[in-house]
């Protein structure tokens, strides 16, 4: 009889786990941030990566810290090829397309995976820009 009360509260355990508001706290621990960008300024393309943390945008949640460095490593190839793409057609884009590249490819570079629990993300990290992938 024990056992079966053992088997009991396993399968009660685990169908009320997932309804928990703190479960998935653990399972989505890995944030993908992008600095904010100055639209006004010409330096570095208005990339402010040296802005907190808490002024970053999340561009997408992870389970994991290596898939969020996946992810992050395909955006920064990505860019690259785009660029590279850019340079290569005939005749060569409009300067803002380029200036746009550009800053695609730098917010790629600059972009952080940050557990969840990091310290210096307090309140005020802004929501998605972009929608997260999970």
């Amino acid at each position: 009889m024990r056992l079966i009360g053992l088997a009991v509260l396993i399968i009660v355990v685990s169908l009320v786990a997932p309804f928990d508001p703190l479960a998935g706290e653990g399972t989505k621990g890995w944030y993908l941030l992008e600095p904010p960008v100055d639209e006004t300024s010409n330096v570095l393309f208005g990339i402010l990566n040296q802005a907190p943390l808490t002024q970053w945008n999340r561009i997408a949640t992870y389970d994991t810290e290596a898939a969020c460095e996946y992810k992050r490593n395909e955006a920064v190839q990505a860019s690259r090829d785009e660029t590279l793409r850019l340079s290569k057609t005939s005749p060569l884009p409009k300067l803002e397309i380029f200036k746009g590249a550009y800053r695609d490819s730098g917010l790629a570079n600059a972009s952080i995976c940050v557990s969840a629990d990091d310290p210096r993300l307090t309140s005020g990290l802004r929501g998605n820009r972009r929608h997260d992938p999970d």
